[in-house]
């Protein structure tokens, strides 16, 4: 007799800013830019992540240290973007919850989400979809949700599982640890009958973007107060979400959350602590740096003529067109600048479905003259006139098995042509919003962005384990656009209405 637990594993993945005008439907999930099929369902699942550094990884390592039987039901996860259609959640989130109810009973539920998921009908997407779910296995049955650190966290989210998961670095690479983190604790509520004192801590405060990086202040030092509240005796788990500015919704905001053996006191003290002293640093996590576009690559120009020949490229991380936020990928302000400026040796990409078409028809080797970018709407600039020699057509697929944003391994960018301008800039364009997170990206296409002046980098911290190796110098552009950094740019409605810094006399009062 098999007496193994069998722990189902299912999600629907996605980050969705609620300012963007392209809006996430059925069709976005046919394609994704993170992997190479945007829907998975049984093996395929397990497949497809078996050897990379996601979520799923660590589940399927766990599942063998542990000994359970681990069933992927389905993982649907494509690109960030506009808001989610109620035909997705009810056709994505009715099959996995018809497969949770139709392959069970289960013993467990692994819950592999990214927690900043927003439907026209469910603001909170993920706690509905996990609502749903505990309504299928019913109370006995342990459920965990393993989140991005850039989840929106929700009470609804915490009542309806007995744990959450976040990954605690920014850039993501401890996806896999804390997958196993969550493994560990599932198993546990299983076999012992046991479950985990819990406490959510959500203080009327966003963190910056600009000081999402956890390996920084003032974002370190949040992290590291975690990480003094997990030497706790007593304590079993912890997270923080940083929150994801960029969705109008009532948790957007920092999260605090603590696991207790036993005391519901005890896990809310912990999260207090942590959440008070956060709050006391507020200023200084909601701080929009960092200079112009114009001014940017002036700067660029005139360091990388300083700058030994030897030396790695700069790295202009373009924020307001944030491919990982949801952004449009075709923003145009430092494309035109470098054209303005005379920029001769310059690397980056840009989404553009038309002037790919012109490129095709003209063929590899011949000379076009096209409009690039600023099609997607009003926010991300206008079409720059480019002319000069297609030197690379593409199907946009590549891996990087490395070190990477979140532990994707598969990527694929659509068809893809690289021109080269007579105005200066090599410009790759893309078919998908495929973020700029591997170098793999322009190797595949025979580019080495090592060997260029200035490479444009279309996010702000996931391109980081990819870029940082090898540039000179990274320099944060604060350009307009759907992830600007600057939350006074935007109309929100659905968040608290005292929330720092749209309101800078905030109050943050607790029990």
């Amino acid at each position: 007799m098999n007496n193994k637990l069998r722990i189902a594993t299912l999600g629907i993945h996605h980050e969705t800013n609620t300012f963007a005008s392209n809006p996430t439907t059925m069709d976005s999930f046919k394609v994704s830019g993170m992997q190479t099929y945007a829907v998975q369902r049984g093996q395929q699942y397990y497949d497809m992540h078996e050897l990379s550094q996601t979520s799923m990884a660590g589940f399927i390592q766990a599942s063998k240290r542990l000994d359970f039987e681990l069933i992927p039901l389905i993982f649907a996860a494509t690109d960030p973007g506009g808001t989610i259609s109620t035909e997705v959640f009810d056709t994505l989130g009715g099959e996995a919850l018809n497969m949770l109810r139709e392959q069970g009973p289960f013993d467990g539920v692994l819950l592999n989400q990214m927690g900043a998921a927003v439907s026209e009908e469910y603001p909170d997407m993920d706690g509905e979809l996990a609502r749903r779910v505990r309504e299928i296995v019913g109370p006995e049955v342990p459920v965990a949700m393993t989140l991005d650190l850039h989840a929106n966290v929700s009470q609804q989210m915490a009542d309806e599982t007995d744990a959450l998961v976040i990954y605690k670095t920014n850039p993501h690479t401890d996806a896999v640890p804390r997958a196993h983190d969550a493994s560990d604790l599932v198993v546990r509520m299983a076999r012992e009958k046991w479950r985990p004192a819990k406490w959510l801590e959500m203080p009327p405060m966003v963190v910056g973007i600009f000081q999402h990086d956890t390996r920084d202040m003032p974002m370190k030092s949040v992290i590291n107060d975690l990480e003094t509240v997990l030497a706790q005796p007593g304590i079993v788990g912890g997270s923080i979400g940083e929150g994801y500015p960029w969705s109008d919704v009532h948790e957007n905001g920092l999260a605090c959350y603590v696991l207790h053996e036993s005391s519901i006191n005890e896990a809310k003290k912990a999260a207090l602590w942590i959440a008070d002293r956060a709050w006391a640093n507020r200023k200084e996590l909601y701080e929009p740096v960092g200079p112009t576009a114009s001014k940017a690559v002036k700067y660029a120009l005139t360091q990388a003529a300083a700058k030994p020949e030897d030396s790695g490229p700069i790295v202009l991380l373009d924020v307001g067109d944030n491919i990982g936020a949801g952004s449009s990928g075709d923003s145009t302000f430092l494309l035109a600048e470098a054209v303005k400026q005379g920029a001769s040796s310059w690397l980056q990409t840009v989404r553009d479905t038309e002037a790919i078409s012109a490129c095709l028809e003209a063929g590899i080797g011949n000379n076009v003259t096209v409009e690039v970018g600023g099609k997607t709407d009003s926010l991300h600039g206008e079409p720059v006139r480019l002319s000069g020699r297609v030197t690379r057509i593409s199907d946009g697929r590549f891996e990087d098995s490395g070190t990477v944003h979140a532990g994707w391994r598969f990527f694929d960018g659509g068809t893809t042509v690289v021109i080269e301008t007579v105005e200066g800039p090599t410009v790759a364009l893309v078919t998908t919003r495929v973020g700029n997170m591997s170098r793999e990206q322009f190797y595949s296409l025979g580019y080495r962005p090592d060997d260029f002046d200035v490479v444009v980098a279309k996010g702000v911290v996931s391109p980081l384990p990819a870029y940082q190796p090898i540039a000179s110098e990274l320099l944060t552009v604060n350009t307009p656009g759907a992830t600007s950094a600057d939350m006074s740019s935007f109309e929100y409605k659905r968040v608290r209405k005292s929330l720092y810094p749209l309101d800078i006399n905030a109050q943050y009062v607790h029990d």
